[in-house]
């Protein structure tokens, strides 16, 4: 069956106004609006002129990823776009798969950096790990191993009870710009991936089939995540009259660095050192560890965002872009440690 589609959904206002760009037209006094007019005589033609308008939309927001949003998601998404492998469905299926988990790896650091700058109280939060068989949701308060799962599901569901414990008390995190729709089809991704080839490396007509599945899911979910364009991921390097930063969003990876006024976070900014990535949200700024670090590539060039993956025999353990190799910043553990315990006193009853 057709989905019905009602004029005055909001996914429909920006197309709406493009298309009343030119005012309205007057009658008798009465103003009838091109859109409304279209809507209501010629419905099919509406329906093609949405699909043209959100196609174009999509093809904008492609750019926006490939050259404002943290590099990590960056870098993955055009290699799935416009890399060497992205006419092969196996390789493309693998660098869809690093974009979602990207995002993913972002958002948790984003989250918790915003936790634990803030100092909020989490104890009273509970998470929905599981369902009964009458449907009702089984609860539990989050716990250290929750905090540093490398479960990418865990982690999902960690952001998801934030948010909904923040809106529910009135909290008003930033990080209720993360939308309960976009983590939902995070869950929906990973279940796909899950269920189809999620041990074993598929066969081409295997990632073309999961294809067809992923692909229109993964474009629902990227519509939702355009505030990250607005997420500044950067490192203090030095300061004269303003704070000089290195800049990890785009997809090159070459060193990039920029001047930045915080104003009433530049005492902030200072305190954090040259060894810490922090996050400039509009009016928001606030350290991304231990969740996100960098690896830099031993000449001075490059700098990679390295996502937290887990913790093991102690030692956190980040992937940095470009690599499948975990690596480790042993000299930073110590400090790594301050932090995540900063966050298990916050959510730990």
């Amino acid at each position: 069956m057709e989905e019905e589609i009602e004029y005055d959904d909001l996914k429909f206002q920006r197309f709406n106004e493009s298309l009343d760009e030119s005012g309205a037209y007057n009658i008798g006094g009465i103003d009838f609006w091109p859109s409304r007019i279209l809507y209501e005589m010629e419905i099919e033609v509406y329906k093609e002129a949405w699909k043209d308008f959100e196609d174009a939309e999509f093809e904008k927001l492609k750019d926006t990823i490939y050259n404002q949003y943290p590099s990590c998601i960056a870098y993955n998404y055009r290699l799935s776009e416009k890399g060497e492998g992205a006419s092969d469905p196996v390789r493309k299926l693998l660098h869809l798969k690093d974009t979602w988990e990207s995002i993913v790896f972002v958002l948790y650091a984003i989250v918790w950096g915003e936790i634990r700058f803030k100092s909020i109280d989490l104890k009273a939060a509970q998470i929905i790990i599981a369902t009964e068989l009458n449907g009702n949701p089984i609860f539990k308060n989050f716990n250290t191993d929750r905090l540093i799962t490398d479960a990418l599901r865990t982690k999902i569901l960690n952001i998801k009870a934030v948010i909904h414990y923040s809106k529910a008390n009135n909290l008003g995190l930033k990080s209720e710009n993360i939308e309960l729709g976009l983590l939902d089809k995070l869950l929906e991704l990973q279940d796909i991936r899950n269920d189809i080839s999620h041990h074993t490396t598929p066969t081409n007509d295997e990632a073309e089939a999961e294809l067809k599945l992923v692909i229109p899911l993964f474009e629902k979910m990227l519509v939702l995540t355009e505030f990250l364009k607005d997420c500044k991921i950067l490192r203090f390097e030095s300061f004269s009259t303003k704070c000089r930063c290195e800049e990890f969003n785009g997809h090159y990876l070459n060193k990039e660095f920029d001047d930045y006024d915080f104003d009433v976070n530049q005492a902030y900014v200072l305190g954090l050192g040259k060894e810490q990535l922090f996050i400039n949200w509009e009016d928001e700024v606030f350290s991304l560890s231990p969740f996100l670090h960098y690896h830099k590539d031993g000449v001075g060039r490059e700098s990679y965002l390295s996502v937290f993956k887990g913790k093991k025999d102690g030692k956190y353990r980040f992937e940095p872009i470009t690599k499948r190799d975990e690596v480790t910043f042993d000299l930073l553990q110590a400090r790594f440690d301050l932090e995540q315990a900063k966050i298990i006193n916050l959510i730990v009853p």
